[in-house]
């Protein structure tokens, strides 16, 4: 069976990897601040109407959502990438490096590996065939994006708390 390779698909999950691995230590670096906002829900006393703790709650809602959804998602995207890329051959990682995280020009990465471009564009058909085979083609993980995570967790957790205090309020 021989499957077409979204080529641009396959460069745009390199190009995103760097943003991918940042974002994650953003959201692990958040998640250390978790323990200090739940415990000022027991030192913020309600006098009156309204929660004064509703943005701190929305916050530790936000961030419970990153670490049960978002995060292990993004480890297993950087996990299936860096797999592929490991898999390869090392030319074709010195290629990745080159072309993909360092971004250096095209003339540049010729002049380093030492080959014409005919064998440029070769290796680099090649090692995106490979890469897209190896994280699973159309069917990858890689494949989905961040909005189906939230749409099926986060706001329905948001939304359950936002009716919950609605209700409660009504019945006052």
């Amino acid at each position: 069976m021989n499957t077409v390779t979204p080529y641009s698909l396959v460069e745009s999950w390199l190009q995103e990897l760097p943003e991918w691995k940042s974002r994650l230590e953003t959201l692990q670096a958040q998640l250390t601040h978790l323990p200090g906002l739940t415990q000022k829900f027991d030192l913020v006393a309600i006098h009156g109407q309204g929660q004064k703790n509703e943005a701190i709650l929305h916050e530790v809602i936000k961030r419970i959502q990153f670490r049960e959804v978002e995060i292990p998602f993004l480890q297993l995207k950087i996990q299936v990438l860096e797999m592929a890329i490991h898999s390869l051959t090392s030319e074709e990682q010195i290629f990745i490096e080159q072309r993909y995280v360092l971004k250096l020009p095209t003339p540049l990465i010729l002049e380093k590996l030492n080959i014409p471009s005919r064998s440029y564009y070769r290796l680099r058909r090649r090692t995106l065939d490979h890469i897209y085979r190896i994280v699973g083609g159309a069917d990858s993980i890689l494949g989905l994006g961040n909005e189906i995570l939230f749409q099926t967790s986060g706001e329905k957790v948001a939304e359950d708390w936002h009716a919950k205090g609605e209700d409660s309020g009504k019945e006052k």
